[in-house]
């Protein structure tokens, strides 16, 4: 691959990575911070998750999810459950205020990405859905 496609890619990246990082900054979390909104995001997908589950989803070291769940707990937003059958896991599931926070997140996420996509022609969406995946598992693969 020629050095000048290399570089255009790296520079849209560079650039999604800015707009991505204004429009959660700006839009995304209702108060919440981005560790804890990606947090709120990944329970929603999930009945519950134990810790160390949250810990390899988010990808970040059980401390820091610890710490991060420990604020959602104290702001009302998930709960701790120690099952009976295995004392030693921590259960983590959304309250009902969770939820709320999550349902508005995905509204507001949702028509700001619809608007982004509208700038696609319908007939190359789905490729350029399958590019995009493409690339988000080839970067997870290089970088796990």
């Amino acid at each position: 691959m020629d050095t000048s496609t290399l570089r255009g890619f790296r520079k849209n990246i560079r650039h999604l990575e800015q707009e991505l990082n204004m429009h959660n900054c700006s839009n995304c979390c209702h108060g919440v911070t981005l560790a804890q909104c990606h947090a709120l995001l990944e329970l929603d997908s999930h009945k519950s998750l134990t810790l160390n589950k949250l810990s390899e989803r988010l990808y970040l070291d059980k401390s820091t999810v610890s710490r991060t769940i420990e604020s959602l707990v104290n702001m009302g937003m998930v709960t701790r459950e120690i099952p009976r059958e295995n004392r030693r896991t921590v259960s983590i599931s959304l309250t009902g205020q969770g939820k709320d926070i999550c349902n508005q997140i995905h509204k507001e996420s949702d028509a700001y990405f619809e608007a982004v996509l509208d700038s696609i022609p319908e007939q190359d969406l789905p490729a350029f859905m399958r590019s995009i995946e493409a690339v988000a598992q080839k970067m997870i693969q290089l970088n796990r």
